[in-house]
């Protein structure tokens, strides 16, 4: 997704509100405990939140302090050279001013070793703050992403793009983006108003010629950042697009190793990397005549104050210290009013960040597309059997009907098998019945989710180790190692623990280090485990043989299990009381068939 994104624009300062203000008012325990005595007491998570920025405000205000106590102390320590100048032969004159330049020289000092106890602590406690958000935000999305199946509804969503990037990275960029940006603005409040009567004392011109120049720098740099903010937000898509290309080859190395697939490959990875480095390229080009800009702007900072200050000097109306004192204070209230200017860069990057993380968020609270247009949904209805009444299945866009007006109940304990030619909808129908697809009409009903259990064909392995394997999705935690080892043995894989020195808790790539069979009885062993009243079977015994086909299903019996199968081979017939076929004319046709 191209979205375009605009600095100015009031959207995406909404979107920086809607995803700050959760950790700013969040009610989330915080636990303190008191060193020394041990006491423990707990204050809500937003106060930690506000103590440390109010703590950063603080600090922000001490650095401006010293900032004008630099200024004065620069002023009156180029004076007294200028004194000691201006004594000629005069011993007392130059000893006078001679015991001034010590003097301001020491406070010059002084003024530093107190700024290394105010900057120091300023940016530990910035560092702080950043990671304390970046932790409890990333907590609030990965729950947000977790709950009522958003990782589904979001992967489905085909203009979100690498949501594992978006939490991973734009989170961390949109944290330490927006506090950068807040202390900035805070900072510049501050040394504004700092700094501004000292520019008025020297010279009330200056005043207006800082805000006129202000003014003209920040109307270039808004003009300028639109283009720059999109070639961020494109390099942060296009680097996330080549990043995903290299783990899906390490995902996939023995496929790609079978199909002989490495120009291919090479080929698709070749170009997402240098569309990659086409759009950097673009990006640091633009990036150059942008600074071109921003260091002329800069570098006249330095001439401005200057070209009005000097014929003041040369009229003796001031001393040679207000050049300095002017320079300073110039710089300071320019940087205060030129802010946009001076982060132009930094601006552009978070804006990239919050549309990135914005979009991601707006994704997973959205509406499904029946809610969204008020179009007819499939209905849930929770009870001790499987049965459709009246479904018609359509694709999650409303634009293809798969199946129309079907209607069949499978009792407790016995099951059915769903046949049919590809694209008909099989697999969707069982999403159907699981609630991931909603779109059409009708009711299904089921029992709890908690009591259902998926088979696929090829089974998800987690990155955990066997006995995590074996557990997932952690119903239960009452099993022993002992039954474990022995479920293994009945899933016909009674080495597999043994195979390792670590046992159960060895950890390994399971996706790549099992075969599709044994993955497949692996999968089994979690029934055996999980013991659920359910089961979906997506060509879940493709890869076993026969013998192995007919102990899983004789398990299913034994544990009272309804399930419903998918699946071409003609052995599976024998293990289902029904049977249905759906024909793949376009029209929703099905057939069911009572065995």
């Amino acid at each position: 997704m191209n979205e375009k994104v605009n600095a100015l624009s009031l959207d995406l300062w909404r979107r920086v509100w809607r995803l700050a203000k959760p950790f700013f008012t969040s009610r989330d325990p915080w636990d303190i405990t008191v060193p020394v005595i041990g006491t423990k007491f707990s204050v809500q998570e937003k106060w930690k939140a506000w103590g440390l920025l109010l703590a950063l405000a603080l600090f922000l205000l001490g650095v401006n302090m010293l900032n004008i106590g630099i200024n004065f102390v620069a002023g009156n320590f180029q004076n007294s050279l200028q004194a000691f100048l201006k004594a000629g032969t005069d011993v007392g004159k130059q000893q006078i001013a001679e015991a001034t330049y010590w003097k301001y020289l020491f406070m010059y000092g002084g003024v530093f070793i107190v700024g290394i106890f105010v900057v120091v602590p300023y940016a530990w406690l910035r560092s702080v703050l950043i990671i304390t958000w970046r932790k409890w935000l990333t907590i609030h999305i990965l729950k947000k992403y977790f709950e009522n199946r958003n990782y589904y509804k979001v992967s489905s969503n085909h203009t979100i793009d690498n949501p594992d990037e978006r939490i991973a990275t734009d989170v961390e960029g949109f944290t330490s983006g927006a506090l950068g940006i807040a202390l900035s603005v805070v900072d510049s409040v501050i040394t504004f108003f700092s700094f501004i009567f000292i520019l008025w004392m020297i010279s009330s011109t200056l005043v207006g010629v800082v805000v006129l120049y202000a003014g003209f720098g920040t109307l270039i740099s808004v003009l300028l950042s639109a283009k720059l903010i999109q070639y961020k937000y494109n390099q942060q898509r296009l680097e996330a697009d080549y990043r995903y290309n290299l783990i899906h080859i390490r995902k996939n190395v023995e496929s790609i190793a079978f199909y002989q697939g490495e120009k291919s490959e090479w080929k698709e990875l070749t170009n997402r990397f240098f569309l990659a480095i086409r759009n950097n390229m673009s990006l640091i080009g633009y990036q150059r005549n942008v600074n071109f800009f921003t260091k002329a702007f800069d570098y006249f900072v330095i001439i401005v104050p200057a070209f009005f200050i000097a014929p003041l000097f040369f009229r003796g109306e001031v001393e040679i210290g207000a050049f300095t004192q002017a320079n300073l204070a110039f710089g300071q209230v320019l940087g205060s009013l030129a802010l946009f200017v001076a982060e132009i860069g930094t601006i552009s990057s978070f804006a990239a960040y919050v549309s990135r993380l914005g979009g991601f968020q707006e994704a997973m609270d959205a509406k499904d597309e029946s809610e969204k247009e008020g179009r007819k949904a499939i209905a849930t209805s929770i009870g001790d059997k499987i049965a459709l009444e009246g479904v018609t299945l359509l694709t999650p866009d409303y634009r293809k009907m798969l199946i129309k007006d079907l209607s069949f109940e499978v009792p407790q304990g016995t099951g059915i098998i769903i046949k049919g030619p590809s694209g008909t909808g099989k697999s969707s129908l069982l999403r159907a019945i699981a609630g991931l697809w909603k779109s059409g009409d009708g009711t299904v009903v089921r029992p709890e989710l908690g009591s259902l259990m998926f088979l696929s064909q090829k089974p998800y392995m987690n990155l955990g180790s066997l006995r995590e394997q074996l557990l997932y999705p952690g119903s239960r935690t009452d099993v022993s190692d002992e039954e474990l080892k022995a479920i293994l043995v009945k899933a016909n894989l009674p080495e597999l623990a043994s195979r390792y020195p670590e046992g159960l808790d060895v950890v390994r790539p399971w996706s790549d280090e099992l075969s599709p069979g044994e993955q497949q009885r692996l999968a089994f062993a979690r029934l055996l485990v999980a013991r659920p009243r359910t089961v979906f079977l997506d060509e879940a015994t493709s890869a076993l043989d026969v013998a192995n086909e007919a102990l899983l299903y004789k398990t299913l019996r034994e544990l009272n299990a309804t399930f419903v199968s998918v699946g071409h081979r003609p052995t599976l017939d024998a293990y289902h009381e029904k049977a249905l076929n759906l024909i793949g004319d376009g029209t929703g046709s099905w057939e069911l068939k009572q065995k």
